[in-house]
C-alpha cells in the first residue's frame, strides 16, 4: 500500500536557510511532485538518485540529474535486448536539488546510468566523493578534487560539526553469472553509519546488486535502520539474466537483514528498468511485510526517525 506524504511546493529536502543555487529551475512547474522534509530525511530524486540527510549532513547517491528525454544516456549493450550502443530514455524529470546544501557524493559505480554528464557538470567539485575504485579516474577527470576510491571492505569517514558518517564499501555483484559479473565491472554497495549525539543510524544502500551469498545477513551487518535496495529487475527479461534485484530477491534480502524500514529506489524512471514497482508492493502485502516498506514517488520525501 502506497503511503504518500503531504505534498507542498518546495525546493528540496536538503534545503538551507538561505536561497541557494538550484538544479533545473525550469522544473518549478512540476513542484507539486515535491515534498519538503526538514531535518533527518530521505528524498528520492529518481532512478538511483536519493538525498539522505542526518544530523545536518546531506549526501547524494548515484547522481543522475539530466532532463527527461528519449536519449538520457547510452549503454554499451542493452541488458534486455543485447542491442549495442543502446540509447535509454528517461521518462520523468529529476526533482530539483539544492547543490549548496550537499555535504558529500556517493557513487556505487560509474556506468552511464549511475552518474551522468549533467551531474559531472553541476555538482560542486570540492565535495568528498566516494566511488568504487575502478571509477576514481573518471571522476577525477571530471574535475572532482576529493575523490575517495573504495574497494570492498575499505572505508572512509566524512564529518561535519556534531555528525560523523562512516562509509564502508560492501560487495555488489551485478549479475548471477560470474563471467558477466566480471565483464560489467566491480561496483559497490555501501553500509552508511551516521553518528551524532543521538547515537548511530545505519543505512544499507545496495547499489546495483543481485542477491548473492556475499549479501550479508543481519548477524554480519548488524541492525539496519534503513534499507535502500535497487529494484527494476534490469535484464530479467534478457538472455543473460538479472543485473539488479527484482521483487522476489528484494524480499529475500529483507528476510535476511530484517531492516526497520525499506525504501526501494532504482525503478520507474528509466526505460531499461523492467519490473514495475507494483510487483514488490503486491508481494510484500501477500507476505504481510507492507508495514516495513515505504514506496516514494519521484520527488517525495520521508522523515527519518530514531
Amino acid at each position: 500500500m502506497r503511503r504518500i506524504l503531504a505534498i507542498v511546493v518546495a525546493a528540496a529536502a536538503c534545503s538551507p536557510a538561505t536561497p541557494q543555487r538550484m538544479l533545473s529551475p525550469e522544473l518549478a512547474q512540476t513542484a507539486e511532485r515535491s515534498s519538503v522534509a526538514t531535518g533527518d530525511s530521505l528524498r528520492w530524486i529518481g532512478g538511483p538518485t536519493a538525498l539522505i540527510t542526518r544530523g545536518g549532513l546531506c549526501v547524494i547517491t548515484d547522481p543522475m540529474l539530466g532532463p527527461r528525454g528519449p536519449n538520457a544516456f547510452v549503454l554499451p549493450k542493452h541488458p534486455s535486448t543485447g542491442e549495442a550502443n543502446a540509447s535509454i530514455a528517461r521518462y520523468t524529470s529529476p526533482a530539483p536539488v539544492t547543490l549548496a546544501a550537499l555535504g558529500a557524493i556517493l557513487i556505487s559505480h560509474t556506468h552511464a546510468d549511475h552518474v551522468d554528464a549533467r551531474a559531472k557538470e553541476l555538482l560542486p567539485k570540492g565535495l568528498p566523493l566516494v566511488v568504487a575504485a575502478a571509477g576514481a579516474d573518471v571522476m577525477r577527470a571530471a574535475g572532482f578534487q576529493d575523490v575517495r576510491p573504495l574497494d570492498w571492505g575499505q572505508s572512509t569517514t566524512i564529518e561535519v560539526p556534531g555528525t560523523r558518517l562512516h562509509v564502508l564499501a560492501v560487495p555488489a555483484h551485478h549479475a548471477h553469472d560470474p563471467e558477466l559479473d566480471r565483464a560489467v565491472g566491480r561496483g559497490n554497495g555501501y553500509l552508511l553509519e551516521w553518528n551524532d549525539a543521538r547515537g548511530p543510524y545505519r543505512v544499507y544502500w545496495t547499489g546495483d546488486a543481485v542477491l548473492a551469498d556475499e549479501t550479508r545477513s543481519r548477524e554480519q551487518y548488524g541492525q539496519i535502520d534503513l534499507l535502500l535496495p535497487h529494484l527494476g529487475g534490469v535484464g530479467g527479461d534478457g538472455a543473460l539474466g538479472l543485473r539488479t534485484m527484482n521483487a522476489e530477491e528484494t524480499l529475500a534480502l529483507v528476510e535476511r537483514l530484517s531492516p526497520s524500514l525499506v525504501v526501494p529506489i532504482h525503478h520507474t524512471t528509466f526505460a531499461h528498468y523492467r519490473e514495475p514497482i507494483a510487483a514488490l508492493e503486491q508481494r510484500a502485502a501477500e507476505r504481510h511485510e507492507s508495514a516495513r516498506f515505504h514506496f516514494l514517488r519521484e520527488g517525495e520525501s520521508l522523515a527519518l526517525g530514531h
